[in-house]
């Protein structure tokens, strides 16, 4: 166990997943950029949450909207384009560029979530940032990259309130569950 009571191993398959999951996209390098890593980690959100029903009755996918300055991000959020979230195709586009509904929005920043929140685009997507203290802001994961590895705090009110549910197995990786 580690100081935040999980298990170490827990994290490292956690991330293993994530990293094999994502690493047909990432090109031939030693080691993944910290943009795709990111990405690694909302794709496997993604398939270790249970969208609201009227979310997953949509035949056209699951569209993932972005707001993110950094193009290197960007280009890691958009490789995840057509890849399969519980048989559904994931759908990537800028947020200012969407035309729908957003099923999940990915921030970089507070001024950007704040400008979502304004357009009333976060209210029934599953929110996920990198910024310190996005669910304290309301968002519902934020994920915390640092040089002795990768952590995320769920905001649980928030995402119950959307609609969402996380599979156990992503509560108990996360560092921090805001209740």
């Amino acid at each position: 166990m580690n100081r935040n009571g999980k298990h170490p191993l827990s994290q490292a398959l956690f991330l293993l997943a994530a990293l094999v999951c994502h690493c047909q996209t990432v090109a031939a390098q030693d080691l993944p950029s910290e943009q795709s890593v990111r990405a690694a980690m909302v794709f496997n959100f993604l398939k270790f949450s249970d969208f609201p029903p009227e979310a997953s009755t949509s035949t056209t996918g699951i569209r993932l909207c972005y707001a993110v300055r950094d193009a290197r991000q960007s280009e890691a959020l958009h490789a995840l384009a057509g890849r399969k979230v519980g048989g559904r195709k994931l759908l990537v586009t800028d947020f200012t560029a969407q035309s729908g509904d957003c099923q999940v929005l990915y921030v970089d920043t507070r001024r950007r979530w704040n400008t979502a929140t304004e357009q009333n685009a976060v209210r029934h997507a599953l929110t996920i940032s990198d910024y310190p203290g996005f669910v304290r802001d309301g968002g519902m994961i934020e994920i915390d990259v640092q040089k002795d590895g990768i952590q995320f705090d769920i905001n649980l009110v928030e995402a119950r309130r959307a609609g969402f549910n996380f599979a156990p197995q992503m509560l108990r990786l996360a560092r921090q569950i805001h209740e």
